[in-house]
């Protein structure tokens, strides 16, 4: 992996040396040689780093998953109101739109992974000061926190892994990392129910130490990870949007159905008529979707990271659709299974053009930007959908979903339509394997 480092003066190639040796200084005239003759190879220095990042994410997502059972638990015990309910998620959701416009300062000051032992440490103090219920306010603040704690931590390990990731596999290494994620999540309230220990003290502990742990395979990445973020310009997200506009699009678009889809789905459920113990089956069956990120990160390292997001949107319209037309209860279950996977389709090949597009000195603020973007559609995906299934009635949570969908379809129409007619763009650009290119370069 290639660093770009520019002062005044000079030019500065930094080599990150996947074998375990850091990085060293190469001279001007080395850069194109590099480019043009190194290949990649595997080396157990890259295998350990990797296997560090993946280790850190699996222990930070089973602390969450645990601590969101908690929090689920102190709001029915103590607020008893679905609206203020619903203000603590997106509390802690607006809590990372709010300081995504810090972090990348925050990078660039402390470096990523003193940057992520702050977020852990926050999270882990914060997990505690959760068991003692001293009114909403106070809870509303500490909840507010904590998600500030969860996008450092989130963002920046994402950064690092798409740092560490080789070019050629990096779609699978993103799909493995958000696999990974929601297995995390999925087991902490598994474990919960293992020990027992329910609402006690033991529980946020043990939240608590799941954060704390994370840290630990950190250390080994201290001396391979650029410990600063030298962003040599800085972009306003405003900057990005422009750049970019169908990878942010789609950033909303996918996280406004996600969320709409993870909130409403049980409710959809009990409101046609099915018991509350089938209705979270459909929960189940759309997160069951995460095993389709593997073969999708496959397909987004081989074909057009561009045409498989405007095929999977496609594919996504179709299973809402059919959700929408239909209530055979195995259908339903199918086309959740179904419409987890294309959505993953859509972000997964975003993701990984996003990080192409810009320089590694900047991934961290256009990571940020990205996320900023996302969480902004999960908001709107929970606020609007709920007033949509609230006059609409149950299927109004599938019409919300198509037409998010459907007005990305047409943007990316009338982008590419304009970018024609303009010129700047081909039909041949739309091949269906993707080509091969040098990057990053920034717009």
């Amino acid at each position: 992996m290639l660093v770009f480092l520019r002062s005044k003066s000079e030019v500065v190639t930094r080599n990150y040396d996947i074998s375990g040796a850091g990085f060293s200084v190469l001279p001007i005239s080395a850069k194109n040689k590099i480019e043009d003759q190194q290949q990649f190879c595997w080396s157990m220095g890259l295998i350990k780093d990797l296997l560090a990042i993946f280790s850190s994410i699996t222990l930070s997502a089973i602390g969450y998953g645990i601590l969101m059972v908690m929090i689920a638990l102190k709001l029915e015990a103590n607020v008893k109101n679905e609206i203020l309910m619903s203000l603590c998620a997106a509390t802690q959701i607006g809590a990372g739109v709010i300081f995504s416009r810090f972090l990348p300062s925050m990078g660039q000051k402390f470096g990523m992974i003193k940057t992520i032992y702050i977020g852990s440490i926050l999270s882990a103090i914060f997990a505690l000061l959760l068991y003692k219920y001293l009114g909403y306010i106070p809870l509303l603040i500490t909840i507010f926190i904590l998600g500030t704690a969860f996008f450092i931590c989130g963002v920046t390990r994402h950064t690092i892994m798409i740092d560490l990731a080789p070019t050629h596999i990096r779609s699978i290494i993103i799909s493995i990392g958000a696999m990974l994620v929601a297995m995390g999540n999925g087991f902490g309230p598994i474990l919960l129910s293992l020990i027992k220990t329910g609402d006690s003290f033991t529980s946020f502990l043990i939240a608590s130490g799941f954060y704390i742990a994370s840290i630990i395979p950190l250390t080994r990445l201290r001396s391979r990870v650029d410990s600063s973020v030298r962003g040599e310009k800085k972009i306003s997200i405003w900057r990005y949007i422009k750049n970019s506009p169908k990878i942010m699009f789609a950033a909303f678009s996918v996280n406004y159905a996600m969320s709409s889809a993870s909130a409403f789905s049980i409710i959809y459920g009990i409101k046609i008529g099915m018991t509350p113990s089938d209705a979270s089956l459909l929960l189940s069956t759309l997160l069951f979707g995460t095993i389709l990120y593997i073969p999708i990160g496959y397909l987004s390292d081989i074909l057009n990271r561009r045409l498989m997001i405007i095929t999977f949107a496609i594919l996504s319209l179709f299973c809402t659709y059919n959700l929408y037309s239909n209530n055979n209860i195995q259908e339903l279950h199918t086309s959740l299974f179904l419409l987890f996977g294309c959505l993953a389709g859509i972000k997964l090949p975003a993701i990984v053009l996003i990080n192409e597009k810009y320089k590694p000195t900047q991934r961290l603020a256009v990571n940020s930007a990205f996320s900023r973007i996302s969480l902004t559609g999960n908001i709107c995906g929970l606020f609007i959908t709920g007033f949509i299934m609230k006059n609409l009635g149950p299927q109004g949570l599938w019409i919300s979903l198509m037409i998010i969908l459907m007005l990305f379809l047409l943007f990316c129409l009338g982008n590419y339509s304009k970018k024609l007619i303009r010129k700047e763009f081909k039909l041949s650009d739309f091949s269906i394997f993707k080509k091969t290119s040098n990057e990053p370069q920034e717009l």
